[in-house]
């Protein structure tokens, strides 16, 4: 957001009037960025009897904008890699991410259930509050369970957020 600010002063003869100065925004910067659990665990099951399997705990990842402005919007967006370190026949796509919370700012908005990518995935966003603000969302994971994958009795994925604010 530009801010013009005039300055006004008298102009001497001969020389021009002070001009219209517009400074260029601050950026908005994030600290403290932390995501809790960062793997995901998974338990095998019988794919008859459970075909969704949920994540061993919900994440929640939270981080400090600082510089904030109520104008600008801040966006999280969730990836992994395409397989599970564990389990290399399970693919990271039979994940579903849903959001459940947004804390901090205002207007935190989520969308549905979004299958896990290599490509960061916007699942959550909203408005900063002017200043330092601290932000929370909250994640829950669940596996599609299927035949085709051969599972151990327990899979983990690591997963990576990505948080903008500009």
């Amino acid at each position: 957001m530009l801010i013009p600010i005039l300055m006004a002063a008298s102009a001497a003869p001969g020389h021009p009037a002070a001009a219209v100065v517009q400074p260029r925004p601050l950026a908005t910067g994030i600290t403290n960025a932390s995501a809790n659990p960062a793997a995901i665990t998974f338990s095998a099951t019988d794919p008859d009897t459970s075909p969704t399997v949920n994540g061993s705990a919900s994440a929640v990842v939270a981080w400090t904008t600082t510089g904030g402005s109520a104008a600008r919007t801040w966006n999280l967006g969730v990836s992994a890699p395409a397989t599970f370190s564990s389990c290399g026949t399970v693919p990271a796509s039979a994940v579903k991410a849903t959001c459940s919370a947004v804390a901090g700012g205002t207007a935190g908005a989520w969308g549905s259930a979004t299958a896990l990518s290599t490509t960061s995935t916007q699942i959550a966003s909203g408005k900063e509050k002017a200043g330092n603000t601290n932000y929370s969302v909250t994640l829950t994971f669940t596996l599609s369970d299927s035949w085709k994958y051969i599972a151990s009795s327990s899979c983990s994925l690591s997963v990576s957020y990505t948080i903008t604010a500009p």
